[in-house]
């Protein structure tokens, strides 16, 4: 059987990401207050990595100074009651409705698990492998993603790999929420005219059917069909998930500023964007004139065992707005390149 990856691209009206190496530390880190940094957990398809992953960070962020960790017991009560199910694949607003609920700057979630991968008959090995997904609280936004990876002659020794390799990487993860803390900080210290946006980069979204500024609109008109790739951290770890993006398609044929809105990590935000960047257009226009318009991107991933050529119908799961469908721009099969 060959793996098919299908994926379903919608245009409608209107995370490390990219992955990072650790970053040095801000100079005036030290001038903040400690981070609030929760751990919610690693989800599990398969087998599960003993002793848990979870406790592995509990104890080598407990080490450093610069955080505070929320106490678990404290922080499953908060997710019991906003209805949290698990999920690793979220919109900011998601995110940022969770990071609420337990008052945290930053909550660390992911996958993790070990499997048997045969490469010659009577031939095989153990992989342990986990994607590190750590998410701002305050905007809900995946602001670092990272995927581990060891192999070994047997689950034990994997694992223990695995376990080393994340400790080695906590101080990079909490470099990393300290700069991003900072740079929010920075931002807005800014003087408030400065950052104002220019006339120029002015758009409107694109009006439902039946609106009164339907009148004189033509939205933009897409050309090409661009097929983003699924990456092989999400081949690895088997994942399935939507990535949504605001769009600005501005009035000179170019794609403006593309914000993830709902992310899903192991590379999967990244190639998104990489094909919104790719895609063609004669611009939206309003009385005959080019104008910006932004729209909602939204491409499904994952991954099928099924024969080439057999298209696979991923669930789509509608936006939490009502939203006008304006063109399908593809639905392509197509086989991923052998190792």
């Amino acid at each position: 059987m060959n793996r098919v990856a299908a994926i379903v691209a919608v245009l409608l009206v209107g995370g490390f990401t990219p992955a990072r190496r650790a970053s040095p530390e801000p100079t005036f880190a030290t001038a903040l207050a400690p981070l609030r940094v929760a751990i919610i957990g690693f989800t599990r398809s398969r087998n599960a990595i003993s002793p848990p992953l979870e406790l592995t960070l509990v104890e080598a962020l407990n080490g450093d100074p610069r955080i505070v960790l929320i106490d678990q017991a404290l922080a499953k009560p908060a997710l019991a009651g906003i209805g949290y199910d698990g999920s690793i694949n979220m919109s900011k607003d998601e995110a940022r409705k969770l990071g609420a609920a337990i008052g945290c700057d930053f909550f660390i979630v992911g996958k993790a698990e070990t499997l048997t991968r045969s490469e010659h008959k009577n031939q095989s090995h153990e992989e342990a492998y986990a994607g590190v997904m750590i998410v701002d609280g305050r905007i809900g936004a995946l602001t670092a993603f990272d995927f581990i990876f060891s192999d070994a002659s047997t689950p034990e020794a994997a694992q223990q790999s695995l376990s080393k390799r994340l400790v080695a990487r906590v101080a990079g993860y909490v470099n990393r929420m300290i700069e991003v803390r900072a740079q929010a900080a920075a931002a807005r210290s800014k003087d408030s005219a400065s950052s104002r946006p220019r006339a120029t980069d002015a758009f409107e979204d694109v009006p439902a059917e039946d609106s009164t500024r339907a009148a004189g609109f033509k939205a933009p008109e897409f050309l090409n069909r661009i097929k983003p790739e699924y990456a092989t951290e999400a081949d690895k770890a088997d994942i399935a998930a939507t990535v949504e993006a605001m769009v600005v398609f501005r009035s000179d044929g170019e794609v403006g500023v593309v914000e993830i809105t709902r992310w899903a990590g192991f590379g999967l935000d990244e190639s998104a964007e990489r094909a919104i960047r790719q895609l063609k257009f004669t611009p939206a226009t309003r009385e005959g004139k080019p104008i910006n318009v932004r729209a909602l991107i939204r491409y499904n991933f994952r991954r099928v065992s099924e024969p080439a050529g057999k298209l696979d119908q991923p669930t789509t799961k509608p936006p939490d707005k009502p939203v006008r469908d304006l063109r399908e721009l593809f639905k392509p099969t197509y086989r991923r390149p052998p190792d």
